[in-house]
């Protein structure tokens, strides 16, 4: 069975998930009038790239000491 395009409706796709979110925050804490909107979009998205550092440096700590 071959489902077309027109059998899905006529909404177009909004893609959701983190990616967007992450996208949106870049784009606020360039774009956003407020600076309260601005510093705190900064300050997440550093936290999540503090995130992604502590992960990058303590999981292959931790696998050190197992394997």
């Amino acid at each position: 069975m071959v489902v077309s395009i027109e059998d899905k409706g006529d909404r177009p796709h909004t893609p959701h998930g983190p990616l967007r979110k992450m996208l949106k925050l870049i784009v606020e804490s360039d774009n956003s009038r407020f600076l309260g909107n601005r510093i705190g979009a900064s300050l997440l998205l550093l936290g999540i790239l503090a995130l992604f550092a502590v992960a990058g440096y303590a999981l292959p700590a931790l696998f050190s000491r197992f394997f």
